[in-house]
């Protein structure tokens, strides 16, 4: 009862904020187990839209890895999706353990067919109160980190023969432009997303990218549960994690073998602006 009037509690204030309320309806779809037999790695896999695409990775019948920095997380999540859903304590910036943690996680699988790049931080600072740190902590994490996780996953396809499939998690900010660290890797990610799939598809590796708005994730404090109405967006509302989700799952299904190098938004029209 008392979750319920917090929760009633927000929302009012929202709409006294904002002057609205909006809950969406996701259709989601049933792709079968398209995916039966694939080994899947998302990295920042413990919430948000690393743990949306891999509940909908594991719908579609692959078996999954998620990676994160909270292990009591990532075992939960593990417990409770039981023999096709694996975790490894992963934090993709750092160097001396990197090369041990991919080869744990390729091992844990028994292979790599798709690589989910979704690991980011967000420093919600302006960018006159940026330090050296922030951006390190940012941009080793979102760009260097994601790079090199990428750089090792092509290298496994190649030398293995492998027709693997790529999604880097971009950010509407690496279309509009930004003023901070955040939108700056996300900017690389775009310009590695489309360099990399157009180097890579002769070996039958396809490689593409989703460029998300503002999404109600834990990262935006952001309860997808709650009201998310937002008078900031194009259509007044963030997008929900599962809606990523679903692109995912089509560019991984057999109806977008022909998509290469692109970068799909979703964010309800507010990158038009």
């Amino acid at each position: 009862m008392l979750r319920k009037i917090k929760k009633a509690c927000r929302n009012l204030y929202k709409y006294l904020k904002y002057g609205g309320i909006s809950v969406a309806h996701i259709g989601q779809v049933q792709w079968n187990n398209v995916l039966a037999g694939k080994k899947v790695l998302v990295t920042g896999g413990s919430s948000g839209i690393g743990l949306a695409i891999a509940k909908k990775m594991y719908s579609m019948g692959a078996t999954v890895l998620i990676t994160g920095r909270n292990k009591e997380r990532l075992k939960k999540i593990a417990d409770n999706y039981p023999e096709r859903m694996l975790y490894i304590i992963w934090d993709i910036s750092d160097e001396s353990k990197f090369e041990q943690n991919f080869n744990s996680a390729v091992t844990l699988l028994n292979g790599l067919d798709i690589l989910i790049n979704n690991a980011g931080i967000y420093v919600p600072k302006h960018i006159l109160e940026i330090n050296f740190d922030d951006w390190n902590t940012v941009v080793d994490t979102n760009l260097k980190g994601a790079f090199f996780v990428e750089k090792k996953s092509l290298q496994f396809f190649v030398e293995n023969k492998i027709k693997g499939k790529v999604i880097n998690i971009v950010s509407n900010r690496g279309i509009i432009g930004d003023d901070g660290p955040y939108g700056a890797s996300k900017w690389g990610m775009r310009g590695l997303t489309i360099g990399l799939a157009r180097d890579y598809i002769k070996y039958g590796i396809t490689i593409n990218g989703i460029a998300p708005g503002t999404t109600a994730t834990g990262i935006n404090n952001i309860n997808p549960f709650d009201n998310i109405y937002d008078e900031r967006e194009a259509n007044k509302r963030v997008s929900l994690p599962e809606e990523i989700a679903e692109i995912a799952g089509f560019l991984l299904s057999g109806a977008a073998e022909n998509i290469v190098g692109q970068i799909i938004v979703c964010d309800g029209g507010s990158s038009l602006k």
